[in-house]
């Protein structure tokens, strides 16, 4: 008797044709829900001034006024966005922004799905969302906070997706459209710059290679891509030249800019870089393995004859974004995410496709699909005490180490509860956060320290500026950063300066409140005036709160 065939449901046949999709969405889902479990992530520095900046500008207070740095105010754009947006749900706070950039990846993660589809197939588009979104969720690249980079990252991707669409059709539209993306991208942070002049070349190539169509139509195709990367750059210099700071965006942005990216020497800049990729790579190495096999896959699949230039152009441009100032940050990596997991999807779809056609043994058909899978199984494993186990608090000083982010957000409580609305503060160190935290005006633009002690010629007249201002807006707080290293970045060569007048000025306020990290276990809180006088000198890293007499 011949057995009953067994015909599959309509619901397993679906899952079989499309299995690597829901792979996709469940790796999303995954992340998703660390991000939702970490929302109340103590803001970080960066997070902190973007955050104070967005904050002044749903104020109508323009960037650069009180707030000076030498980043282009997108993302501070962004963060007042994210934050007019979920300010019924969240409030301004960490966690409504760590929500917004929850949602930021997400959509750049479906982008990529979408774009690596468009290229080669479905698995190559899933292979590519999954890499981004658990790529960018890594604690090795400071993932979990929301970076000027992750910003630059979302919208290059946006313009690489209508930059494909035009490639396709020539819409002008959508030329503009791209031509904006890849402009915005550089108001986030302007190392997407050299993504968006690859972007510029890249069209100018496809343009002169379009040889049945005519001239005068390539040309104006060129003008309006072009038009719509300068485009942005030039609205927001026209909107801060009418708010009145256009002066002082031009000397952060530009002036002083120029001085920070010259810091470090050429010769360092290979070792810097090479201890940059080890740094980012640490907990999420197969991923990158897989990424680096795509650079070789990518020459073996004919389906990508068509645009392999202009997706190597990308690739590199997006690696050398990393390194205009030769800083290599580990967070400076999250710009070439896009890239790294579209060559992801790359090797895992060439090298299915090309295994399946040689007809081998069936059940070995799909390794490179398992391969993946284990790769994305054995990076959330590799991440699973931070994403799944610490809390937040406990995330942040694995993360950080010593630096006092989340006792910051205790010291601006006590500074809000403490002071009238109308007050004025004033961080001596880098702690931007605090002035968000605290709902405070700071009476110093002078967010970082760091300008002040680096050895660049602005050095001494950015610390008598710094004290002008503090003593001309006489805060009624003042909070002093005991943290040389990463809140001031003192160096020995530093110009002692501000340490010398503090010693002077401070005798107009009296200590209130401490606090003193001082080891991974032992954090010491102090707060009134008799509390703090009696506990003496910071014994490690902290932060001392002071009040006007």
């Amino acid at each position: 008797m011949t057995p009953p065939t067994v015909v599959p449901t309509a619901p397993s046949r679906l899952f079989q044709r499309h299995w690597m999709w829901w792979f996709m969405v469940a790796t999303l889902v995954i992340v998703a829900a660390v991000r939702l479990r970490l929302l109340n992530l103590p803001l970080e520095r960066d997070e902190g001034e973007y955050a104070y900046a967005g904050q002044l500008m749903l104020q109508g207070i323009p960037p650069y006024q009180m707030a000076y740095n030498m980043k282009f105010p997108g993302t501070y754009a962004s963060y007042a966005i994210i934050m007019g947006l979920l300010g019924r749900t969240f409030g301004q706070t960490p966690a409504g922004i760590h929500f917004g950039l929850l949602c930021l990846t997400t959509l750049t993660a479906l982008m990529l799905f979408w774009l690596g589809k468009k290229m080669l197939d479905e698995t190559a588009g899933a292979v590519a969302a999954s890499a981004y979104t658990v790529l960018a969720a890594c604690p090795s690249m400071l993932g979990l906070a929301g970076h000027a980079t992750h910003f630059c990252a979302f919208f290059a991707t946006a313009g690489l997706c209508a930059m494909w669409l035009a490639r396709q059709n020539g819409n002008r539209l959508i030329v503009l459209v791209a031509g904006l993306l890849f402009g915005t991208a550089v108001l986030m942070k302007q190392h997407a710059a050299l993504v968006a002049l690859w972007a510029l070349l890249a069209w100018l190539a496809w343009c002169f290679r379009k040889t049945e169509i005519s001239i005068g139509k390539r040309l104006v195709a060129i003008a309006i891509f072009g038009a719509g990367i300068v485009l942005p750059f030039a609205l927001c210099c026209l909107i801060l030249w009418q708010a009145g700071v256009f002066g002082k965006f031009w000397f952060w942005t530009v002036k002083y800019g120029w001085q920070y990216a010259s810091v470090v020497p050429l010769d360092q800049a290979p070792g810097l870089f090479w201890e940059g990729v080890r740094l980012v790579t640490v907990r999420c190495s197969l991923i990158w393995l897989i990424a680096g096999a795509g650079l070789v896959w990518l020459w073996l699949d004919e389906r990508l004859r068509p645009s392999r230039r202009w997706f190597l152009g990308f690739c590199l441009a997006s690696m050398l974004a990393v390194c205009p100032d030769f800083y290599f940050r580990k967070h400076y990596f999250l710009i070439t995410l896009p890239a790294v997991a579209l060559l992801a999807g790359c090797a895992v779809s060439t090298a299915s496709r090309r295994w399946a056609q040689k007809n081998w043994a069936s059940w070995l058909s799909g390794w490179p699909v398992w391969v993946w899978v284990a790769a994305i199984a054995f990076t959330i494993a590799a991440n699973r005490d931070i994403w799944f186990r610490m809390t937040p608090a406990r995330a942040t000083l694995v993360i950080y180490g010593d630096d006092p982010f989340g006792q910051a957000a205790i010291m601006a409580k006590y500074i809000q509860l403490n002071s009238p609305p109308d007050a004025r503060v004033a961080v001596m160190g880098s702690e931007p956060e605090i002035y968000f935290l605290a709902r405070r005006h700071s009476a110093t633009g002078y967010l970082y320290t760091y300008p002040l002690m680096e050895p660049q010629p602005f050095a001494r007249k950015m610390q008598d500026d710094m004290i002008n201002e503090i003593e001309t807006n006489a805060p009624e707080f003042v909070i002093f950063a005991d943290n040389p290293l990463f809140s001031w970045a003192r160096q020995p060569d530093s110009n002692p300066w501000i340490f010398e007048w503090w010693n002077s000025y401070q005798t107009n306020y009296v200590r209130v409140g401490l606090v003193d990290v001082v080891s991974h276990s032992a954090t010491v809180f102090r707060f009134g005036a008799e509390d703090a006088a009696r506990y003496g000198k910071i014994r490690g890293l902290g932060l001392e709160t002071f009040q006007r007499k």
